[in-house]
Parts: C-alpha cells; sequence; structure tokens
C-alpha cells in the first residue's frame, strides 16, 4: 500500500503503510440506524446515532465521539482505536460516563469484529458486534450472542452506518 502524507507542505510517498492505517476508513463523521431486539441481554427498539472520528494527534489512535438515541434514550460515549506493535493486535477502548469496557478487535479483510465476554448467572456469554464494510462510505453491523462458547449465535441488533 502506497500513502501520501504532507510534512511541512511537501508530499512524500510512503511505501508499505503501517497496520494503523488500516483505521483509515474510520476518520470521519458517520451516521447509523439499527433495530434492536428482545434478548436476555437486550430490549426492543429503534437506534439512531452519530460518531465522529479522527486521528489523535500523533497519529497513534483513532478517537470516535458517539451519540446514540436508542428507543428515545440519548447515550454518549467515547472511543479509542489503538495498535499494539509487541502484540500485532487492534485494541478498542469504550468509555462511558460510569464505565468502561476494552477489547482486542478482530480486522479480517472488510470484516470488523468486536468481542465481548462477561458472565451471567454463573453462564459465560460472548457478544460480539460485527461489522462488514461495503466500500469506504459503507458497512452493515449486526450485535449477537453465544452461551455456547461461540457454537450458536443469536441475533440482538442489526443496522447499517454512513458516511456522511
Amino acid at each position: 500500500m502506497i500513502r501520501f502524507v504532507s510534512i511541512l507542505g511537501l508530499m512524500l510517498c510512503v511505501v508499505g503503510a503501517g497496520p494503523l492505517d488500516r483505521l483509515d476508513r474510520l476518520a470521519g463523521t458517520w451516521n447509523m440506524q439499527g433495530t434492536f431486539l428482545t434478548t436476555p441481554y437486550s430490549s426492543a427498539g429503534t437506534a439512531a446515532g452519530t460518531t465522529s472520528c479522527a486521528w489523535s494527534n500523533d497519529r497513534r489512535f483513532m478517537i470516535c465521539q458517539q451519540s446514540v438515541t436508542l428507543s428515545d434514550k440519548a447515550d454518549h460515549d467515547v472511543t479509542i482505536y489503538s495498535y499494539d506493535d509487541a502484540k500485532q493486535a487492534y485494541r478498542f477502548y469504550n468509555i462511558h460516563a460510569g464505565d468502561s469496557t476494552s477489547s482486542t478487535i478482530i480486522m479480517n479483510g472488510d470484516t470488523v469484529t468486536y468481542p465481548f465476554t462477561f458472565t451471567h448467572g454463573g453462564q459465560t456469554v460472548q457478544i460480539q458486534t460485527v461489522n462488514v464494510w461495503k466500500g469506504s462510505t459503507f458497512y452493515n453491523w449486526r450485535t449477537e450472542y453465544s452461551t455456547d462458547n461461540g457454537t450458536t449465535w443469536t441475533p440482538m441488533a442489526s443496522g447499517t452506518s454512513q458516511k456522511t
């Protein structure tokens, strides 16, 4: 991959761009819509939101501010993406006013998977959101859960996201 960067007004060609460049597609403002289903871990309703993402000044972190309305209830959060060179892994941090989560995300071609695990009533529950890109300005997303170690996935939500 070839990437052009401007340094002091000079255009330079960078050959063999690094793993952080895979996060470039997130930069910009995105409008999301979706539908949630009733499950043991989600409530039925519609969702709409806006996410704005930009690189940190040192281009080490992609920082996104998100505002989502789920069934007339507003939710705001900040997410941070990074790449761990030592572990060759993409990291995702989601921060709300009252809590935070983190995960190692999986980037496989045009599919990005955000896996999370928690315990509910003594049972391990896996949840994953899967974004499938359909070009540089649109992706479909779905969220699903599994209580059998990923053998069976049950839908929780789905929708689309479009770059504006």
